[in-house]
């Protein structure tokens, strides 16, 4: 039988490490940002849509997307931000939906934004990956090579993201260092 299953937490919180897990234990995961950015890439509708509302200067002269441009656009313009998601979330949405279509195990969808962009909605349960933010800043900082401030902007960001937990349906992982995080996620894995 089918279970779809989101793991989701804040940036640095340690998602990727958690569906690398499952993956590694034969699980399929369906990871939002690299499929978000395959799409961005060859959806030609969604990368005509991307262009109109953040300009032609979004993608660079091979057409690949320049995502430091467009980072640097989205989290800084509230209600642009909120356009370019929709866009996304919907192609990303319907394109997880056709993934698991014809799978008949669980199947996890990786996603920092798993709420608003209504892919909670259609999940069995969620696993939130939480840690320290004081963690999560250093993870970021050593990952992204960027600046402490730029980190806490992108959490305060996120942070509405997660005000509203559905929590009959949530598992909340430690990935803060101190509790052997791997144990739990078998348990769960095997249950």
């Amino acid at each position: 039988m089918r279970r779809l299953i989101g793991i989701t937490g804040g940036i640095g919180s340690g998602k990727s490490v958690v569906a690398r897990i499952a993956r590694c234990n034969g699980f399929f995961v369906y990871d939002c940002d690299l499929e978000a950015r395959r799409l961005m890439q060859e959806d030609s509708r969604l990368v005509a849509c991307l262009k109109s509302l953040l300009g032609e200067e979004a993608y660079l002269d091979d057409n690949s997307l320049d995502r430091k441009y467009v980072a640097f656009r989205i989290f800084r313009e509230a209600d642009l931000r909120e356009k370019v998601n929709n866009l996304v979330h919907s192609a990303v949405k319907e394109d997880f939906l056709r993934f698991a279509e014809s799978k008949d195990s669980k199947v996890f969808v990786e996603s920092a934004i798993l709420f608003s962009s209504h892919l909670a909605e259609v999940c069995d349960s969620v696993w939130m990956v939480i840690a320290p933010e004081e963690v999560r800043i250093s993870r970021v900082m050593a990952r992204n090579n960027v600046s402490a401030d730029e980190v806490k902007e992108r959490i305060r960001v996120q942070s509405e993201e997660f005000s509203c937990l559905p929590e009959e349906k949530t598992e909340f992982l430690d990935n803060g260092g101190e509790v052997p995080i791997l144990e739990k996620i078998l348990k769960l894995l095997d249950e």
